[in-house]
């Protein structure tokens, strides 16, 4: 697998990625990859320490529903906009209004932005058959399945 690395200590902003990927390092435990990843990211300068990653990441994996086993599609269409930081400043930074992506700025790997984006933004569980279309679920099961609903059934 190619890497295209930039260094963002150097250089004329803003940086535009645009791009085809078929595969990505990491990302084989989500399912495969049916088709490219499409990948437009802008990246502007904020400051000497900040940088943000605006654009999006369309990708399609072919994942296996955790309750019946069988495939199915689970397309994600991500809208991004990231801070990025020098690693540096990893343990030092507190909470602020963006989320930030931590990599060495002189060596800067879109492609790890790229999975990391994926992976926080893939589902937790993913399932083509909910509680009401799966007869194999009974009652009890079905109450293992929404553990807040009797909360929310208070709140309304």
């Amino acid at each position: 697998m190619e890497h295209n690395f930039l260094n963002l200590n150097e250089g004329s902003f803003p940086v535009k990625i645009k791009k085809r990927l078929k595969s990505l390092n990491n990302l084989d435990q989500l399912g495969e990859i049916k088709e490219d990843i499409k990948v437009s990211i802008e990246i502007e300068r904020l400051s000497k320490e900040v940088f943000l990653a605006n654009g999006f990441i369309s990708v399609s994996f072919e994942s296996e529903c955790l309750r019946c086993f069988k495939h199915m599609d689970t397309d994600l269409n991500l809208d991004i906009k990231v801070g990025i930081k020098d690693n540096r400043y990893e343990n030092l930074d507190k909470k602020g209004p963006l989320e930030v992506h931590y990599q060495d700025l002189d060596n800067f790997d879109i492609d790890v932005l790229i999975a990391e984006e994926i992976h926080l933004n893939f589902p937790s569980t993913v399932n083509c058959c909910g509680p009401d279309n799966n007869d194999d679920l009974n009652n009890e099961d079905l109450e293992k399945i929404q553990p807040f609903k009797k909360i929310r059934d208070l709140i309304k």
